[in-house]
């Protein structure tokens, strides 16, 4: 009797997850599908700010900006870069199902105005380090804007506080 209950509680509760986001192989497929849609400058440009080894690829980097908020993953510098995190979803007030721009990303301060910002910083002359990071920055967040609950209610918190069904 004990196994069969233990059984019935796995069967019951095993269905109840939280759902989680795109994580590395989501943000992978987007900067992939996004690569071959480039003009063959654009190609070029991307690969002289990319290592030799990657050969021009970003999915290596698809994940650096969620990689350098945590300390499992960035372990010498994630408090440095904690004023990003706000950049990676847009909130709209709850049952609010419409984005103003003004009232829900004030100051450029959410994706979409991240993804303005480093745009325009990729049509400036500026060195290679901050040209890479603004490269790696866009094409992070382009995933995020696209990643379903990361463009959603306040009290939603950027889709972590959703649990699901599976």
């Amino acid at each position: 009797m004990f196994f069969k209950s233990w059984i019935l509680l796995f069967l019951l509760f095993e269905n109840f997850i939280y759902i989680h986001g795109w994580g590395p192989i989501g943000h992978t497929i987007v900067v992939r599908l996004a690569q071959t849609q480039l003009t063959g400058s654009a190609s070029e440009w991307i690969r002289s700010l990319t290592p030799w080894h990657w050969n021009g690829n970003l999915s290596a980097m698809a994940s650096w900006a969620d990689d350098i908020l945590y300390p499992d993953t960035n372990p010498t510098g994630y408090s440095n870069w904690q004023w990003s995190r706000v950049l990676h979803y847009i909130n709209t007030p709850d049952w609010s199902c419409n984005y103003q721009s003004e009232r829900d990303c004030i100051n450029d301060t959410c994706v979409a105005g991240a993804i303005k910002n480093y745009t325009k910083q990729l049509e400036i002359e500026f060195d290679e380090i901050k040209l890479k990071e603004a490269l790696y920055f866009l094409i992070h967040y382009v995933g995020d804007i696209h990643q379903p609950l990361h463009t959603g209610f306040k009290n939603d918190r950027g889709g972590n506080s959703v649990r699901g069904w599976k």
